[in-house]
């Protein structure tokens, strides 16, 4: 039936100027009235309104909320001149920079870290199965890039043994497959035209460049997909994720892959055939090949590989790293440059590739490459291959910057790490970079000798782009087991990690599980297996700590408001008839049936075992009464005893236990409860009704609140009161107190006159004298 309200949007015939109506012509609200179809409009039209002033309400709030959320967005001058600095770091870091204190100092350190290029670039890339020339390379771009992105002041950025054997563990997979399609594909006639072709014609040659080309673009495409997820992660703020690698994951994993570095060198330092092999056990069949060739060994290259090991050694360890003469030398001896520069010399005079057979470096073009977007065309096949480099990578460059920034006293940002190392790796392999990142040895001697800031890499990329442009020719003749003596001994820092398993054992058993899992499965299964294991395998402790979480009741200390763990503080006591729990672990599906289970265990109440108490006492109850009727029977007549009843189990039903105080509260801690899921609040659910079956009331103290807001969108309050989540421990004891006093001064206020209802009992206490307390049910 309308009312009147429902043409309230019609005039009422009244003038809106004097507010008097005309009392000839009936308003549009009377003819609404008699007229149904104008009924049905008028109650549209205010339907309608309502519903689009409604609809105005939001958009108005969402614009408002827009608004708020961009305000950083803002145009001004402010705002562009932030983002700036937090896109280029280097503007922030140079702020306030000393041209006459802190320039020398870069000099200094770029020169030092520019001379462990040279050698450390060109060694690296016989890992990444490249030319060393591409070595160089990757020396020079990524730093000039990073020091653009980058907000670390002292990680040196270029190659790095772990990462380069990663790339060339890719690179390797790639190239087999090529040839072995190259081989299997039905019109290619290129294999018959080998064979009868000449090792030194034209056909051969032009077809040894071609499978060059191959993996360069497989080393290039692998590159250009590492940097591609780094810019991504870095963008989407996903740094965290790296929190993931554990420093016990991260030294057993670099351990087991300097083991793969060390064994793919062993061709190069000893002269002998090895095949090349691909997956898991590929060590196995790498030193398989290596002891039935042993007799093949070439001794001039194993003596120039001894010689130059042990001549780096005797200076690195001997002086360099000697703190008695450290103090005295500015800079260390570069002794991996004039290993080179001697082992050059003495290839070149004495002939040693022609007349002994020794491998050496060959042709180094000068200048540097064009830029070419053609090698990155293996890129989407490589996805998949690149996740565990991009990782690997970057969780070794950000914990070296950590450790750098931690000692000077600033901060590392790891998303704009993330995409500083990025950018590195995106740019790179356009300019034939293969993938870059932070070196442990070259960033430590670029701290000791006092670098401030990345000016330092800009003076390192001059001295290598010196080298690129006019030295290239000169380094010809260098064997290529001096680049593997080199490599060898840059292992040493590598190899100590060991030690870090010993300690690992004293101190964390599950750490040190990890470190073997991680070190065994990389040594083992190959490097990018090895990190995947170690990856799962590191999550298994922390998914342990959850399930199987430490818990316990807890005891209020003695004149104050704290309440403490009783097995750490023997001193606290437990409030009369309350107990107070613990679980210091966030409550989720997997572990919520532990969680149920440690309750039960702490509190020593099993709802399931008090219903049975309940029940008994009921019974008892029934039979103290039907044995107090009997009794006064007897009186009347005594010649007709009652036998039924079980009159000789009276006694039976009540025991000690049952005379302690009862408990009609647990309070729940939840301070240390960090969120909870749906499943969680249904079983806790669960929890409170069984327990307020046996007249034990459940409280949750102290709750954070993600755990409020989902036990509020889960309906936990429609059945259980707000009341029972407190706002702290002694809150929830206070009110577990106050409600079973009001509970006792209720029961007493009923007086005579209050008659129970059917089946409700009140407990009764009994004198001294009697067995025990018994209930008056009706």
């Amino acid at each position: 039936m309308p009312t009147d309200d429902t043409y309230a949007c019609l005039p009422t015939g009244e003038d809106e100027g004097s507010g008097a109506r005309d009392e000839t012509a009936p308003s549009l609200l009377e003819l609404a009235r008699d007229n149904p179809g104008a009924q049905w409009r008028a109650k549209a039209r205010k339907k309608k309104s309502v519903v689009s002033v409604r609809r105005n309400n939001i958009l108005k709030r969402s614009v408002l909320k827009l608004k708020d959320t961009c305000s950083f967005c803002k145009c001004s001058k402010s705002s562009c001149y932030n983002f700036l600095h937090y896109i280029f770091p280097f503007v922030r870091l140079l702020k306030g920079y000393s041209g006459l204190y802190d320039f020398p100092c870069d000099i200094i350190a770029g020169l030092t870290v520019g001379i462990m290029h040279i050698p450390q670039g060109m060694a690296y890339a016989l890992l990444t199965q490249l030319p060393p020339v591409y070595g160089l390379y990757t020396s020079f771009y990524p730093v000039i890039i990073y020091f653009l992105f980058g907000s670390s002041k002292h990680i040196s950025v270029g190659t790095f043994a772990v990462v380069s054997l990663m790339v060339g563990a890719v690179v390797d997979r790639g190239y087999v497959r090529f040839r072995r399609d190259e081989l299997l594909h039905p019109n290619n006639n290129m294999s018959l035209i080998l064979m009868e072709a000449n090792v030194t014609s034209p056909v051969y040659q032009k077809h040894m460049e071609d499978l060059e080309e191959i993996k360069v673009a497989y080393a290039m495409s692998v590159t250009f997909a590492v940097g591609i997820m780094q810019v991504l992660l870095g963008v989407l703020r996903l740094g965290f994720l790296t929190t993931f690698l554990s420093d016990p994951l991260i030294s057993g994993f670099t351990t087991g892959t300097a083991i793969h570095v060390f064994s793919s060198q062993i061709q190069s330092a000893f002269g002998v055939t090895i095949g090349r092999y691909n997956g898991p056990f590929k060590l196995i069949y790498a030193y398989r090949d290596f002891f039935a060739n042993i007799d093949e060994i070439n001794f001039v290259t194993m003596t120039a590989t001894i010689v130059a090991v042990l001549a780096i050694i005797f200076i690195k360890e001997g002086i360099n790293n000697n703190k008695s003469c450290r103090p005295r030398m500015k800079v260390p001896i570069p002794i991996e440059l004039l290993v080179i520069i001697g082992g050059t010399l003495l290839s070149y005079y004495l002939n040693l590739n022609s007349e002994f057979n020794v491998e050496v470096v060959g042709e180094l073009p000068r200048g540097l490459p064009k830029p070419d977007v053609t090698k990155l065309r293996f890129f989407p096949e490589l996805i998949g291959e690149a996740f565990a480099i991009c990782f690997t990578a970057f969780a070794i460059s950000f914990s070296m910057a950590k450790i750098l920034a931690d000692k000077h006293f600033y901060e590392i940002n790891p998303n704009q790490e993330l995409v500083a190392h990025g950018m590195c790796n995106m740019l790179g392999p356009i300019c034939s970079a293969f993938c870059s990142s932070a070196s442990l040895s070259r960033s430590m001697v670029q701290e000791n000798v006092g670098g401030k800031t990345q000016i330092s890499s800009l003076v390192s990329g001059g001295l290598v782009i010196i080298v690129l442009l006019s030295m290239g020719p000169l380094f010809k003749a260098l064997p290529n087991c001096i680049l593997a003596a080199i490599i060898l001994v840059s292992l040493k820092g590598l190899f100590t990690q060991i030690i870090e398993a010993r300690r690992l054992w004293k101190v964390s058993k599950i750490d040190f599980t990890v470190w073997l899992v991680v070190f065994v499965a990389t040594v083992l299964l190959d490097v990018d297996l090895g990190l995947l294991v170690g990856l799962v395998y590191n999550l298994v402790p922390v998914l342990l700590r959850t399930q199987r979480a430490y818990s316990c009741l807890l005891g209020n200390l003695a004149g104050t408001e704290a309440y403490v763990d009783k097995k750490v503080y023997p001193g606290a006591k437990e409030i009369p008839g309350i107990k107070i729990f613990r679980f210091e672990a966030p409550l989720y599906f997997a572990n919520m049936e532990h969680f149920r289970r440690q309750l039960i265990k702490e509190t020593g109440l099993d709802p399931q075992e008090l219903r049975r108490k309940k029940d008994r006492l009921k019974e008892a109850d029934v039979i103290l009464r039907h044995h107090q009727v009997c009794l006064d029977a007897q009186k009347s007549w005594p010649e007709a005893p009652c036998t039924g009843l079980g009159h000789e189990k009276t006694t039976s039903y009540m025991t000690k236990e049952e005379l302690k105080e009862e408990i009609h509260a647990v309070v729940i801690d939840g301070s240390t409860i960090q969120y909870i899921d749906s499943v969680t609040v249904k079983v806790l659910y669960e929890i409170v009704q069984s327990y307020k079956d046996v007249d034990i009331d459940i409280y949750l103290g102290e709750c954070k609140d993600t755990v409020r807001s989902m036990l509020d969108k889960s309906g936990f309050y429609t059945n259980i009161h707000r009341r029972h989540v407190c706002a702290t421990i002694h809150h929830a004891v206070m009110c577990a107190q106050r409600s079973k006093s009001v509970s006792l001064d209720t029961l007493g206020s009923y007086g005579s006159d209050y008659i129970l209802a059917e089946g409700d009992f009140v407990q009764v206490d009994l004198p001294d004298d009697d067995v025990a307390s018994h209930d008056i049910t009706l």
